[in-house]
């Protein structure tokens, strides 16, 4: 009888493809609120989520996080559930424009935590402890749990089909899309050809504002055209950030830092659902699955509510460079 109702559960929660609403804006996110809305995102991967989940449980901060048994290689925190390649496994940026030269074995563990996802070879399921009694295995290892976009059908097609991370057989997101969508969502072993990470932030360098530098008092319309301030549902005239959790117009630019250091989380936050950036809607439209031929209905086929805004800390996302140009005075 358990394992009936069980069978029941996964199949209405596969078959779970109704719309949520997601629409916000810029005003939407005011200095004090929360930022948050994981659950609505893509970073929600339990078979209640909405755009990549398995079956094999409801959880959702298990893909990251547990109370117990936390994997604590390379300085890792907060109780962080994934198994993490070493840094050494990792071609750093190298030496900068400012001069600073990163090597491998300087990339810090939060950005450490996100290439554990995003570097295309370590599995979503490579978790240290399962949900329940699924059992605890020290620095994590790939538990063979099946992920699917959410659609009725997808996990009725062959297993070539099904996903394991976004790039490794069977089941590699390449089945289905085409490589620049793909390439979105990965940052690869090299970190050579991206933004430095796990560099110093040094204001002497670069043209980059001081790290006391408030946040909101940063003028990003005055070099612009007349209608910055206004475009965009006012995008660049109000320069919020989500900071430890909350929206925030009191931040500075060291509260961007991670022990003085520019790392992944100092632009992205994993758990805020930023959905005020208006810009991202036209660069995200092939939202179609090729295998059913089904549209995003989990999203309302609205390729922005489908971004999460790119979990960009910057409450109005990237318009005018509003990201880049916090940071670099330029």
């Amino acid at each position: 009888m358990k394992r009936s109702i069980k069978t029941l559960f996964l199949a209405s929660a596969l078959a779970l493809i109704s719309t949520p609403s997601f629409s916000a804006g810029v005003n939407d996110y005011p200095a004090g609120v929360a930022a948050s809305g994981i659950a609505a995102t893509r970073h929600n991967m339990g078979s209640l989520g909405w755009v990549i989940r398995t079956t094999a449980t409801t959880e959702i901060c298990v893909f990251c996080h547990t109370p117990h048994h936390t994997n604590t290689a390379n300085g890792l925190k907060p109780m962080w559930n994934r198994g993490t390649a070493a840094p050494t496994s990792y071609t750093a940026y190298g030496t900068t424009i400012g001069g600073t030269t990163i090597s491998n074995t300087d990339i810090g563990s939060t950005t450490l935590a996100c290439l554990s996802c995003h570097d295309g070879v370590t599995t979503f399921d490579n978790i240290v402890n399962t949900p329940g009694k699924g059992g605890v295995v020290n620095g994590g290892s790939d538990r063979g749990w099946l992920f699917a976009m959410p659609l009725a059908n997808e996990f009725a097609w062959a297993p070539a089909t099904w996903m394991h991370n976004f790039n490794a057989a069977p089941g590699a997101c390449g089945s289905c899309h085409t490589a620049d969508q793909i390439t979105r969502l990965t940052i690869g072993t090299s970190l050579s050809d991206d933004h430095p990470v796990s560099v110093t932030y040094n204001a002497d360098r670069a043209g980059l504002r001081a790290t006391n530098t408030t946040i909101n008092s940063i003028d990003l319309t005055s070099e612009l055209a007349s209608s910055a301030a206004s475009a965009y549902n006012s995008n660049l005239s109000q320069n919020r950030w989500a900071v430890k959790g909350f929206i925030s117009d009191s931040a500075t630019i060291a509260d961007l830092l991670k022990d003085g250091k520019v790392e992944c989380s100092s632009c992205h936050d994993p758990h805020f659902n930023n959905l005020s950036w208006d810009e991202a809607e036209p660069t995200w439209g092939e939202i179609m699955s090729p295998l059913s031929g089904d549209q995003a209905t989990w999203c309302g086929n609205n390729g922005e509510d489908c971004t999460d805004g790119n979990f960009l800390r910057r409450v109005g996302g990237n318009t005018g460079s509003g990201v880049c140009r916090t940071c670099h005075q330029k």
